[in-house]
């Protein structure tokens, strides 16, 4: 993942609705919970091949409460778009709601309600 620094305050074009800013971190938390069940689906059909230890499948519990999180937030973020995102039109500037966040695509996210594919690399893995 790419980590970019702070948007400026005055970039232009960087004003979203609340409604906007909402469905478009609906859409990150949904693909980001497809992701973690694809990693819980590879584990689960490799752990025949490998056991694990206690610590191991305390670490797979938090990767499903991990994923159990994200997907319950997405469900609250759409349950409040759909509740209070018409109501509540003032725009919100995207510099001042992504201070702090480090990683690229979530703010790509935020400001276009899209992101690039990152270019993946069989075989490559990052973990940190």
């Amino acid at each position: 993942m790419d980590v970019v620094h702070p948007l400026p305050h005055t970039m232009a074009g960087t004003e979203r609705s609340v409604s906007e800013v909402v469905d478009h971190l609906v859409g990150l938390l949904d693909e980001t919970c497809q992701d973690f069940m694809g990693v819980q689906r590879v584990v689960g059909e490799n752990m025949d091949a490998a056991p694990l230890s206690d610590a191991d499948v305390q670490a797979l519990q938090k990767l499903d409460s991990a994923t159990q999180t994200v997907e319950a937030v997405s469900t609250i973020l759409r349950n409040l778009g759909a509740s209070y995102g018409q109501q509540v039109e003032q725009p919100l500037d995207i510099a001042v709601l992504s201070r702090g966040v480090k990683l690229s695509h979530v703010i790509q996210v935020l400001q276009d309600g899209t992101q690039v594919e990152p270019a993946c690399h069989s075989g490559e893995v990052d973990l940190f």
